[in-house]
């Protein structure tokens, strides 16, 4: 059973930009809740291969250095700005319990969620 608070793996959609089309690829993912019966709302985690797409405020890392319980190999960051929908079916092996192995991050990841929701928010209102 798909637990929020927890790492996954997830099918996702992703833009190829050699190939000039959309299409998947398994990568882990933080669920955060359930959208309704069978999605879930989650924030992809990357290793960010290309520096320049980081965001330096709303990708919060996660060093396996630190934080071995994560069960992650290198060093990746929690998307907070980037929340998607995956269908259950979409979601396979549990990596790690973030919420229970790593609360302090973890409650750093929802911190950040929540202030970039506002932010969008705020950006709506004013246009």
């Amino acid at each position: 059973m798909v637990s929020t608070g927890r790492i996954y793996k997830a099918i996702v959609q992703y833009f190829d930009r050699i190939g000039n089309k959309m299409a998947f690829k398994a990568r882990p993912v933080l669920i955060l809740a359930h959208a309704d019966e069978f999605d879930f709302v989650v924030l992809p985690v990357s290793t960010i291969s290309r520096k320049e797409n980081l965001n330096k405020y709303y990708d919060v890392m996660i060093d396996p250095e630190k934080y071995p319980l994560s069960n992650l190999i290198k060093i990746s960051y929690v998307r907070t700005h980037k929340q998607i929908i995956v269908h259950a079916a979409e979601i396979t092996d549990e990596i790690c319990d973030l919420r229970k192995n790593c609360l302090q991050l973890y409650s750093e990841i929802l911190l950040k969620r929540e202030e970039f929701s506002r932010e969008i928010t705020r950006q709506a209102a004013l246009e």
